[in-house]
């Protein structure tokens, strides 16, 4: 388990300096005193340096064009670590990167020179400048590809101070892959931007910490599983210390719904109803639960004390969610239910059931011809897909035919 710090280096403002190695540089970063908190962490050319030093950090990853300051990145560090500054390395990596355009290829010199002088295990990673989409498709690849470099275990420290405004958009894509596609369990652990822009105001350059814009995104993606699937448990998990009571009914209201339990379930949709009416303390669960909640709630609007049509409402929404094996088993039981209240018989008693669905099998004139057929034909395939079992219809065709028997139950339950 290593502490990685990737970073970006840019062209920096320039700075008219004498002497030998300084008259081919008019590129060097002016330096701040950068402030993280309270603690003065010193003066420094580029952020990566002082988080280097005061992050204790193992490993260096600097991504830069071609254009970059690569040859401040080695002046910089050789001196630091008290090494001579080889002038002929120097030069040749600044005569390269000053003369390098858009369209140069990504490459400079001496990229082994530059990464023993940082020493921590450090590499560099050439970009373009991302300029059209070509470019900026390029970028994430490259940015992608850094995952290869980290370790399971490892936590990272990302520095968008320098460099293209663009380029934490792009680092956003790695960092969310990490968060929440990666078996790796890297931490992620802050987020720095150095404020030098406020230099002349504060006198130095606080660091500000942007580590929470990686909490919005949990936010959205509980809302996105609650929407794609009826599954709260990430909106469960972020609303525990604010609200446990609520955390504990969404998490319960996943329970039942993953289950399938449809009587259970009809009752703790009623149960989010209140949420709609509560008022949270804070604005992401302002924003994000009583919007997916609403929109959820309102695929089962006139349902109340209408078991039928609860379940073939949610047997619509599970198809249109692509949980085709619920589906089945909701528009069965949904069918039924139909069944029982024509027949007058309590939706909710496991015998009266019993007795509704025995008829429905020994009756052939108890249920409408074409609605009696739908229900044999979704029960075998319900079973199938229940039970394992081989039938001559292909997956797709028992999904086909789950859209057509969907339609032709709405015609009596609606």
């Amino acid at each position: 388990m290593a502490k990685v710090l990737i970073s970006f280096i840019g062209t920096g403002p320039l700075v008219s300096k004498g002497g030998s190695i300084e008259e081919k540089s008019a590129r060097e970063y002016r330096t701040a005193s950068y402030h993280l908190g309270e603690e003065n962490l010193g003066e420094y050319s580029f952020m990566a340096a002082a988080l280097c030093e005061s992050q204790q950090i193992d490993k260096v990853i600097l991504i830069g064009t071609v254009h970059s300051m690569w040859e401040e990145v080695y002046r910089y560090f050789q001196e630091k670590n008290g090494k001579p500054v080889d002038e002929d390395v120097y030069c040749e990596i600044a005569e390269h990167c000053e003369a390098a355009t858009s369209k140069s290829e990504l490459y400079i010199p001496r990229v082994k020179e530059i990464e023993a002088a940082i020493g921590k295990d450090a590499h560099l990673y050439l970009i373009r400048y991302g300029v059209n989409e070509q470019e900026i498709n390029e970028n994430i690849n490259i940015i992608l590809g850094l995952n290869q470099l980290l370790s399971t275990g490892d936590e990272l420290i990302v520095d968008v101070t320098h460099s293209f405004r663009s380029l934490p958009i792009t680092i956003m894509n790695l960092l969310l892959y990490l968060r929440n596609v990666s078996s790796r369990s890297i931490k992620i652990s802050h987020i720095y931007y150095g404020m030098i822009e406020m230099n002349k105001e504060y006198g130095y350059a606080p660091i500000v910490d942007l580590t929470k814009i990686l909490k919005l995104n949990d936010w959205i993606v509980g809302a996105m599983a609650f929407k794609q699937y009826g599954n709260a448990y990430q909106i469960a998990r972020l609303l525990q210390a604010e609200d446990s009571d609520t955390s504990n009914r969404l998490g319960h209201f996943s329970d039942v719904m993953n289950l399938n339990h449809l009587f259970a379930f009809l009752q703790e949709t009623q149960n989010l109803k209140a949420l709609m009416k509560k008022d949270f303390s804070s604005q992401l669960p302002e924003l994000i639960v009583k919007p997916v909640v609403g929109d959820f709630l309102k695929n089962f609007q006139n349902t109340d004390n209408n078991p039928a049509l609860f379940q073939y409402k949610l047997a619509c929404w599970q198809y249109k969610h692509m949980n085709y094996a619920a589906a089945l088993i909701s528009l069965q039981e949904g069918i039924l239910s139909y069944a029982c209240q024509i027949a007058h018989h309590d939706c909710n008693d496991k015998d009266e059931r019993q007795l509704v669905k025995d008829r429905i099998c020994n009756d052939q004139d108890f249920l409408p011809y074409e609605l009696r057929g739908v229900y044999f034909a979704v029960t075998k395939n319900r079973n199938v897909v229940a039970h394992a079992l081989e039938s001559e219809l292909s997956s797709g065709k028992i999904i086909d035919n789950l859209r057509k028997s969907l339609e032709t139950v709405g015609k009596y339950i609606l």
